[in-house]
């Protein structure tokens, strides 16, 4: 008989490492210190503004992250399979990777392909171990799921041209979901008529 793991522990620990992993992030943004020359407003608007975007973007990627897994962890039964139980810790590793990520990429002066590379990378990882999960649950890939990476990575060629915000590209992943749910919902609609 293959090993199975009680789901509620898994997702309640899931839960935790995502929550950790925002409180990392937010840790790390510092308060604006003003150098001679500055203001207190301006080192605020030039130092700690763009920390704290960055932090609300990747945040709502992690919000997006945890409402997939939730979903999915809604659909499993009490038991979960090994695989299952790997993929998600899989998924929770780069999850936990992220608040480097983030400080790797805003660490730099200049955005370069390596810091949205690495910081990519990552959600990337999430994204295919999510996916994986999904698979070992559902017993079906979900393109939605895979879209995400292709945005993910589009951020990286954009980073010379757009800088740091290149980051923003990432939210084309909500509406990309949307419309291949949407085209899935009608395919599978017209296939039962």
């Amino acid at each position: 008989m293959d090993r199975t793991f009680d789901t509620k522990r898994t997702e309640t620990f899931s839960d935790a490492i995502m929550a950790v992993a925002i409180t990392l992030m937010v840790l790390r943004i510092a308060p604006p210190v003003a150098s001679p020359g500055t203001t207190l407003a301006g080192a605020f608007w030039s130092d700690t503004v763009p920390e704290i975007i960055f932090f609300l973007i990747t945040f709502g990627v992690i919000v997006l992250f945890w409402m997939n897994h939730h979903d999915l962890f809604a659909s499993l039964p009490q038991r979960m399979s090994m695989h299952a139980f790997w993929m998600n810790a899989g998924f929770l590793a780069a999850i936990c990777l992220v608040p480097f990520g983030l400080e790797f990429f805003t660490a730099e002066a200049e955005v370069s392909y390596l810091t949205v590379g690495v910081y990519a990378g990552l959600m990337c990882m999430a994204t295919l171990f999510l996916a994986a999960l999904g698979r070992s649950i559902t017993h079906r890939w979900r393109p939605e799921a895979l879209a995400g990476v292709v945005i993910f990575l589009l951020a990286v060629p954009l980073a010379p041209l757009l800088g740091s915000w290149c980051l923003f590209v990432w939210w084309l992943d909500v509406p990309a979901e949307r419309i291949i749910r949407a085209r899935r919902a009608r395919t599978a609609g017209g296939a039962g008529s």
